[in-house]
Parts: C-alpha cells; structure tokens; sequence
C-alpha cells in the first residue's frame, strides 16, 4: 500500500523537485539556457528548441555536449517523453560514462515508470562515479528498494538522505510514514 502511493508521489517530483541532476555548462548562452530549463524542469516546446539548437549551433565541448544532452533528457523526462529522455542520457554517457548526472536521470526515469528492478543499477552507477548531491542519489537509491519491496534497504537509505541534507523535507517525509519494530 504505502510504497506503491508514495513510490510515484515521490518520483514524479524527484526529477523536477530536486532538479540536481541538471548538469551546468560553460557552453555557449543556448546551452546554459538549456541548464536553467533543466533546473525548471520547463518542459515547453521553446526549451526543447533552445537544447536541440545549443547542441546543434553551439560549439561544445565533449563535457558541455553532454551535459547539454542530460539537461534536455531533463526536460523530454519532465514532459513524459520517456523515450527521448533515456536516448539522450544514452548519448551523454556514450560521450562521458563518468557523468553521475547521466546515470542518476536514467535511474530516475525509471523510478518514475515504477520500475524500482532497472532503475536501481543505474542510480548505483551514479552513486558509484561520484554523485555530486549524495543526498539526492541515495533517496532515490531508497525509493528503488521501496519499490521493490526491500523496505529495509529503502528505510536505511532515507535515513542515510536525512543525515546527509537535514534540511531537505522529503526523505523526512518519507521517513515519517514508516514504522519501525523493534525485535
């Protein structure tokens, strides 16, 4: 009951909410608009545009190609095109395999299709090449486990997030609706 409601109340706004996972470029002023749209999760026909001419008319560097790629799989992710959104963390890693960013979105894109099983490798592989909000990678580590059923490992990871970044609300809110038994 619990993990499926909060499990998608959760993930549809972790991509937009925590909005970490854009990538900021020193690009051209395209790509950097293409960031803030990211960071507003705007995901308006005018800021697709903007993405697709930065990596079209701007000439960037292999990391700001990429971050421009992840930032606009942002915004396809935000508007529910899932499949343009995966195609364009695909092409970021394919040109940088170390860009946590890029694996984190690929997690949260199947966090937000409900698909804990897949989207768990693909956080971890953020976690694993340095996720620069842990916070972030590790809350979404935790709604990985939850939706799949490994409460334990979600409860563990929220309060891991929680130490982490005191301040954010969600993994308290999170927290707040688990009971723990002592045995």
């Amino acid at each position: 009951m619990r993990a499926f409601v909060l499990s998608i109340l959760c993930t549809a706004a972790l991509p937009i909410s925590a909005a970490q996972g854009a990538v900021m470029t020193i690009g051209g002023p395209l790509s950097h608009l293409c960031y803030e749209s990211a960071l507003a999760a705007d995901s308006r026909a005018e800021a697709l545009d903007g993405c697709t001419r930065a990596l079209e008319e701007e000439s960037l560097t292999t990391p700001d190609r990429a971050a421009t790629l992840v930032n606009r799989g942002i915004l396809f992710m935000s508007g529910g095109h899932y499949a343009d959104a995966d195609a364009d963390f695909d092409a970021a890693l394919k040109i940088e395999p170390r860009l946590a960013d890029g694996w984190l979105n690929k997690g949260f894109l199947r966090l937000r299709t409900g698909d804990g099983h897949d989207a768990l490798p693909f956080i971890q592989k953020g976690i694993d090449v340095g996720a620069g909000n842990q916070a972030l990678a590790i809350f979404a580590r935790g709604v990985a486990h939850e939706q799949m059923g490994e409460f334990s490992l979600a409860y563990a990871d929220l309060r891991s997030a929680q130490r982490l970044a005191p301040g954010w609300s969600l993994p308290r809110e999170y927290l707040s609706t688990y009971r723990v038994n002592d045995r």
